[in-house]
């Protein structure tokens, strides 16, 4: 039974990233996806691969080479923490099938441990991303002993045990307190921004750049306060089995701990009942609207009434500003560093083009976290029973996509407009390009609020049991996120080489490319969306 129950999920799981319609999906289908999800693998691994290579080189220079690992680990269980931590919570607190499994003659021991083992196959994929490059680049600059390898090994093993045991606890704290509280939503999504703001300012603190005559040096010694992922690291680069032991401990105790206390209860956690204060009715005139602006109220209230929508396709926004704030704060020390190092006016860089540099490093940094936020793109998907609403209003098909598109911008903007300006007058940045700096922010989301309509349009996924499906899997969902990143990603390398010559013009040029991409958009969306929304209705 526990072995139908895990391929069971399994195959969810994989249904779940491919497009949700009710048409058999051809083999033809099938390949495309897979060529998509391996070209996606491909990219990130190699842009990971990228950055381990250059801090490996930094680190073996400076002679931490047991920083490597510690970063590597910090950076891998972050990434498994904050993509499961609402998938634990739905699946193992909230799943809607709980009751119908525990009706059947199916051990409860049994639906947990699918759970449980499935999630673990989502962190170990997400962990791949970042420890698969950092083991090979550390291989190719470092090197290994055999033991320090064996380590390696046997930490990519242990360290999504320790990741899913803190989800579950941090999950079973937002599930429990909101189910206190009326507004769940705004509860769940403010712990999330607490915990998730503590951990960037933490790693934020890690290290510190100290800068006296012709170089800067990083300082790692920060990172030995990281506790667990010290011991990772030194275990590794120094082949210390006393550390190894400690991690190894400090992953499988903390972890059988949690799953017992959880495997305990988990039949009252599932089956209590949890309620709040019931919202008591207060008679209000109501104001009328345009058809579109209705529409675009409706996506607001959709959007900030669902806490895995907010946190799942609003996550570049929130980072945004977490950013925004941690830049204010190590300003001075950066800005010092800069003098320090390039105040010599005989060395081949000048400062002016250095601090040139700034508003192209904020516009390229913030562009790239702002492709993060998706929230038009799962909002066709989001209809799901409720398209035949859509379909039966007395508007045009291009007014309902684009207040869509209107409701991703007035989420994304305002943030970025902020976090954008408390970064420049941080780094003091002229005004000028603060302004262009914002254009450029807000050409990018202009352009990932119009390319991730279009791919929710082309790619709806209506099949879904939970919501969390519709807003983290799916082709669509994939296709945006990486589609976005890509091409932030290419149009800041474009950036920085133009900065080489002229700052300013590499920002006109960033607004200038974004324009147009968004222009042909919405041409699109103009003249060819309303025939695909009419296709809706045979899916």
């Amino acid at each position: 039974m526990l072995k139908t129950l895990i391929k069971s999920r399994l195959l969810a799981l994989w249904a779940s990233l491919s497009q949700g319609n009710k048409k058999k999906k051809t083999n033809a289908s099938g390949i495309i996806l897979i060529v998509v999800f391996a070209f996606l693998a491909v990219y990130m691994l190699g842009a990971i691969s990228l950055m381990f290579f250059g801090l490996g080189i930094a680190m073996n220079e400076s002679g931490d080479s047991w920083a490597f690992f510690t970063l590597a680990s910090l950076i891998a269980s972050a990434l498994c923490l904050f993509g499961s931590i609402f998938t634990t919570k739905t699946q193992i607190f909230e799943s809607k099938d709980n009751e119908l499994l525990l009706s059947m003659p199916i051990k409860p021991k049994y639906i947990l441990i699918s759970r449980i083992l499935v999630l673990l196959i989502v962190n170990y994929i997400l962990e791949a991303l970042v420890m698969l490059p950092a083991i090979v680049m550390y291989g190719i600059i470092i090197g290994y002993s055999f033991v320090g390898f064996i380590f390696a090994l046997l930490s990519f093993i242990l360290i999504p045990f320790v990741t899913l045991a803190v989800s579950a606890i941090i999950a079973w704290i937002i599930s429990f307190i909101a189910s206190k509280i009326r507004n769940k939503t705004l509860v769940s999504t403010a712990l999330f921004i607490i915990f998730f703001g503590a951990y960037m300012y933490f790693c934020f603190s890690l290290g510190s750049f100290t800068g006296s005559g012709e170089e800067i040096n990083i300082d790692f010694s920060g990172l030995k306060n990281t506790f667990v992922f010290y011991y990772i690291g030194n275990s590794i680069a120094n082949k210390s089995f006393l550390h190894f032991v400690l991690f190894a401990l400090c992953a499988i105790i903390p972890s059988a701990l949690t799953f017992t206390v959880i495997s305990r209860s988990f039949i009252k956690i599932i089956t209590t009942k949890k309620t709040a204060k019931k919202i008591e009715y207060k008679e209000k005139s109501a104001k009328a609207s345009s058809p579109f602006m209705a529409l675009v109220k409706k996506e607001i209230k959709r959007f900030f009434s669902s806490t895995a929508y907010m946190m799942n396709c609003g996550i570049g926004s929130i980072m945004l500003l977490i950013v925004s704030v941690i830049i204010a704060i190590n300003a001075p020390d950066l800005l010092l560093a800069i003098k320090t190092q390039f105040s010599d006016p005989t060395q081949a860089i000048p400062i002016d083009l250095i601090y040139g540099f700034i508003p192209v490093i904020i516009a390229i940094i913030f562009c790239f976290i702002s492709s993060m936020s998706l929230v038009s793109t799962p909002s066709i998907s989001l209809e799901n029973k409720n398209l035949w609403i859509l379909h039966s209003l007395p508007v045009k098909p291009k007014t309902i996509l684009f207040a869509k598109i209107t409701n991703h911008m007035i989420i994304c903007a305002p943030v970025s407009i902020i976090a954008t300006i408390i970064a420049c007058i941080s780094l003091k940045v002229s005004v000028i390009n603060t302004i262009l700096v914002i254009l450029s922010v807000l050409m990018i989301i202009a352009f990932t609020a119009y390319f991730g309509m279009f791919l929710g349009l082309k790619f709806p996924k209506f099949d879904w049991q939970n919501e969390n499906v519709a807003v983290k899997q799916g082709f669509a969902i994939f296709g945006a996120m990486f589609g976005s990143m890509i091409y932030a990603t290419v149009l800041s390398v474009g950036a920085f080489f133009i900065a080489l010559l002229n700052a300013t013009v590499a920002l006109i040029a960033m607004i200038l490319i974004s324009l147009i991409m968004c222009v042909l958009l919405h041409l699109y969306f103009v003249f060819l969306a309303e025939k695909d929304f009419e296709k809706l209705k045979d899916k």
